[in-house]
């Protein structure tokens, strides 16, 4: 609702009442100002004219009586003059209209004492009189209409007095003074309108600078506004950025401190399923063990879609060939399709592409396990095509399908198909949307194409690199033979180190485990290791990455190394490369390690055999 008060009056009145009335609206008080300025100067200015016609008559026609009307005029200027000093400019309406009607008073009483010239000393058989008298007040009624302009009533007031006397008194005199009564009356009427224009210009000049003002008031408003909105935002904006560093900060912690008691878990377990117990121990342990892993994949798949929509994740892209990683993914979930009677196959793949290879993997990771876990006869397929410039991964499976309206649904996070009951082994929703938001940080492309009933496909597209040149396959490994092999375990967590000794001797191999730098240090002058396991938070600020490069300083050679952690960020990633470690995320799964661990062993010997090939030619 405007409540501001108009400026200009609407409609526009009748010229008789714009002549004698007022309106009291905030412009009023600008023109009741604007007058009280010009009064001062205009009196002032009085003074001395009155004076000097006084004088002129007085030399003209020795009548002396001419100085009463000076007087008298004289202290009507300066009484104006002091009111008008002495009073305050109108604030409200109200008051400005009080200020007009005083104006008015005002400019009447002085048109009134130069009308009274006319009427006492215009004798209209002296034409020097009438001459004398007449240019003044012409001059007086000039000056009145630019004094007394701002209000048309107050010019009136001013402008009648001062020409109506001189009309009266010429046209009763002889035909030449009414010749100049009557050209007198002519002044007037042309007067009228004249004061009528000016008075209306400036009034509209007046409400021009009030809409002005008023405009720079509301620009001034809107700017502060504007401003203060900008800070509000910006203080939104610093608090969301502190809420989103504080969620990023808590979810690293509870990343490492929730992942590693799972952690030991998966291996307190694995290492009791080795030992001898009855049936009943026994479906109790499988109990725990499938509990335990789905806590895992629980935790994993809320810690990964925090990442993802905190925005933590960046990508990293490089070369690398996409046949190892499809022959580890194949290692790791055949043996979960076969327990769950499904077939699981990859097809060799000859090309590299570049791309980030962590993000990649956990794509597939996240595609092969939904397609896992809603598959009940069949199978799973994960192969690569080319289309042009771009390898194309997908994942086929067997299972239910996707209904044609869902296929851009199940991307967003919480979104199920056929889990009403919300069973937490089909998961939280979310392994689609950490696809989407992970493709998304690396500009890759992920689609789906599906049947009901029949099955889908998800594919993955990359950019292929010019290096894609054909793999040679690398020498099948036994899984299961640990037997003999020299690990060095580095973790500051007693429960991890019992655990993972006890879980490796059981495989047959030989541990020695260090709680910090120092002990493995100690432990390397009686004990050579062919793989170092090492988890990435170390005691006195020290790191995983320190710990590989001084066990291998040490050594003198690249020994193979797996680095565990809890942290899921892109940067441990990163430091795992820098040093050429397979890097594992807790909890790990108890075959995902010991399929690292044959790799990192096979690795070893592999090396061995390129330094022994030497010597051996040299020999």
């Amino acid at each position: 609702m405007n409540t501001r008060q108009p400026l200009l009056a609407s409609p526009p009145q009748p010229l008789w009442q714009q002549a004698w009335r007022f309106e009291a609206t905030p412009l009023l008080a600008a023109q009741c100002t604007l007058i009280r300025q010009n009064v001062v100067v205009g009196q002032a200015a009085s003074i001395p004219a009155a004076l000097m016609v006084a004088l002129v008559y007085q030399h003209l026609y020795a009548d002396t009586s001419i100085w009463n009307w000076a007087f008298i005029s004289c202290v009507i200027d300066l009484m104006c003059i002091g009111l008008v000093r002495y009073t305050r400019d109108p604030v409200t309406p109200q008051e400005a209209l009080v200020m007009a009607q005083v104006l008015r008073v005002i400019a009447l009483f002085i048109g009134g004492m130069w009308g009274a010239l006319a009427l006492f000393f215009i004798q209209p058989d002296q034409p020097h009189s009438i001459m004398l008298v007449l240019a003044m007040l012409a001059g007086i009624s000039s000056s009145g209409m630019i004094v007394f302009a701002p209000a048309w009533p107050v010019s009136l007031a001013h402008l009648l007095p001062v020409c109506l006397p001189p009309v009266w008194v010429l046209l009763q005199g002889d035909p030449a003074a009414m010749g100049i009564g009557v050209g007198t009356c002519i002044y007037l009427a042309t007067m009228l309108p004249v004061s009528h224009r000016t008075a209306q210009t400036v009034r509209e000049a007046l409400a021009l600078r009030f809409a002005n003002d008023q405009l720079v008031s509301r620009l001034r408003d809107q700017t502060q506004r504007a401003l203060e909105a900008r800070e509000q935002t910006e203080s939104a904006l610093h608090e969301a950025e502190e809420a989103n560093r504080a969620k990023v900060v808590f979810m690293a912690a509870a990343s490492h401190d929730l992942r590693q008691p799972l952690h030991a878990l998966g291996l307190f377990a694995s290492t009791l399923a080795r030992t001898p117990m009855s049936a009943h121990q026994r479906h109790l342990l499988n109990q725990i063990e499938q509990s335990g892993q789905a806590a895992r994949e629980l935790l994993s798949t809320l810690l990964d879609f925090s990442q993802v929509d905190t925005g933590v994740v960046k990508s990293s892209a490089e070369v690398f060939a996409l046949q190892p990683l499809l022959r580890r993914l194949e290692s790791e979930f055949a043996p979960q399709a076969d327990a769950q009677q499904l077939h699981y196959r990859s097809r060799d793949c000859a090309w590299a592409v570049h791309a980030d290879p962590a993000l990649v993997e956990r794509i597939l990771r996240n595609l092969i396990t939904n397609a896992l876990r809603y598959t009940e006869r069949g199978g799973v397929l994960v192969g690569v095509r080319r289309r042009g410039d771009r390898a194309v991964i997908e994942v086929w499976d067997s299972g239910l399908g996707i209904p044609q309206h869902e296929l851009q649904a199940i991307f967003r996070e919480f979104h199920q198909l056929g889990n009403p009951e919300r069973d937490r082994r089909k998961g939280l929703g979310l392994g689609l949307a950490i696809v989407d938001g992970l493709a998304r940080v690396m500009g890759a492309e992920v689609s789906v194409s599906s049947r009901p009933g029949r099955g889908s496909v998800f594919r993955l597209s990359l950019p292929l690199s010019p290096e894609s040149v054909a793999l040679p396959s690398l020498p099948e490994h036994d899984a299961s033979d640990l037997q003999g092999a020299r690990v060095l375990l580095i973790d500051d967590d007693e429960n991890v180190r019992v655990a993972m000794r006890e879980l490796l001797l059981s495989w047959g191999a030989q541990i020695e485990t260090a709680e910090s730098m120092d002990q493995a240090m100690a432990v390397l002058s009686h004990f050579t290791p062919e793989v170092l396991v090492v988890d990435y938070r170390l005691r006195g600020h020290q790191t995983g990455r320190e710990a590989i490069q001084r066990v291998r300083a040490r050594l003198g050679q690249a020994l193979p190394a797996l680095m565990v952690t809890g942290d899921t960020g892109p940067e441990r990633e990163l430091e795992a490369r820098a040093v050429g470690a397979v890097l594992l995320h807790k909890p790990v799964a108890t075959p995902v390690f010991k399929q690292a661990l044959q790799q990192a062993l096979l690795d070893h010997a592999l090396m061995a055999q390129r330094w022994q090939a030497p010597g051996a030619a040299s020999a």
